[in-house]
């Protein structure tokens, strides 16, 4: 049903792009991993997961007035050497539905399901990504997309957004908040071939109901957590710290995160601290430089025949352990090699080191994940 009714709203608004001059572009996404696990203590199973199959559209309705809808089609199951598991966490739907303004002089208007602004690495979208998964602390803090109203101004030198936030379009993420992230780029010289990019950003937000935080091994090819709070009741308040630094030259890069939680609950000794980190850098071998553009990476650009080459590495770390909250700490050491074919191919291969322990047990398996990326 949600298909049939994704093809009617695209065939009506193609009508109105032939009707009421209404200029549509039409791409998308397909990611597709396949991970073999050595394990440790944990069985693993070697898995295939057909990540993302992801539709977007992007309209613009009048000279003020844009739109932006994306909707996944995969809904996540992962095929093993035991069979079919489904990741009971993603499920077929829309990701981005919004309307954009940006008939103002001094800011721009986001209205709909976006990204909360918080973390660098987060905001940077997938197809532009230097691993096939975010580092634990994202994956563990960052929001991802809400329902909201979006302020944001966006310069060569800085950027500022504030958001007002509610729940999740399929109801999965419920509560309220308010986010706000402020970049700077003290250091942009050579049209983007040299920056230095400083950030910060908040949320504040008060759920609804019993929340928890958790992480996948940076990679998803299998549903498995070494990290986990479980759900904890009685939260009155979450607050998200990030910090974030960036430098590039050319072809090398360096980037860092800092993250925290700061959980507030009912009762005496309940509150907890929580937080992660992660550092990684890049080295493009045949020479182009990552596309950075208003507090955000966009990619390593195609530029010659061959394609381009470039290995990154990645070290991060996350604590669940505080107070009374016993999710676990992880340690994870990330190497990759990535194959850009053209703008639209892009072939990846990651090997992870994990190190976890929670509640006093240990598992630390290695992983070899590989994706084929298209993008169109």
């Amino acid at each position: 049903m949600k298909t049939t009714l994704l093809v009617a709203l695209m065939a009506c608004l193609g009508a109105m792009s032939e009707a009421a001059a209404v200029e549509v572009t039409v791409g998308g996404r397909l990611h597709l991993d396949y991970a073999r696990y050595n394990a440790d203590v944990r069985q693993l199973d070697n898995g295939m997961l057909l990540r993302r199959a992801r539709l977007d559209m992007d309209g613009k309705l009048t000279s003020d007035w844009s739109f932006e809808l994306a909707y996944d089609f995969a809904n996540v199951y992962a095929l093993t050497n035991t069979g079919t598991v489904k990741d009971g966490d993603f499920k077929e739907g829309f990701t981005d539905i919004a309307l954009h303004y940006d008939g103002w002089k001094q800011a721009d208007l986001n209205v709909g399901q976006t990204k909360v602004p918080l973390g660098l690495e987060e905001l940077n979208s997938s197809n532009a990504i230097s691993f096939i998964e975010r580092a634990l602390s994202t994956d563990a803090f960052a929001p991802s997309r809400r329902l909201g109203a979006e302020v944001s101004r966006n310069r060569d030198h800085y950027s500022v957004s504030v958001m007002g936030f509610g729940s999740s379009f399929d109801g999965r993420e419920r509560g309220r908040g308010l986010a706000a992230r402020a970049t700077v780029t003290p250091i942009y010289a050579g049209g983007g071939n040299t920056v230095l990019h400083l950030g910060i950003a908040a949320v504040v937000e008060r759920p609804t109901g019993e929340v928890k935080f958790t992480a996948r091994p940076e990679s998803r090819a299998l549903d498995v957590r070494f990290l986990n709070t479980g759900k904890l009741a009685d939260v009155t308040h979450v607050g998200r710290l990030g910090l974030e630094a960036a430098v590039k030259s050319g072809p090398l890069s360096l980037q860092a995160e800092w993250m925290q939680t700061a959980i507030k609950r009912k009762g005496i000794g309940t509150d907890a601290t929580l937080e992660g980190w992660y550092v990684m850098g890049s080295w493009v071998l045949t020479g182009e430089s990552r596309q950075y553009s208003s507090g955000r990476f966009k990619g390593v650009p195609v530029q010659r025949p061959g394609g381009a080459w470039e290995v990154t590495a990645r070290y991060s770390h996350l604590d669940l352990d505080n107070a009374n909250v016993r999710g676990g700490e992880e340690d994870n050491l990330t190497l990759g090699v990535n194959y850009y074919a053209s703008k639209h191919l892009r072939i990846m291969l990651n090997y992870i080191d994990v190190h976890s322990e929670r509640r006093g047990k240990a598992d630390s398996p290695q992983i070899l994940l590989m994706r084929a990326q298209l993008a169109f």
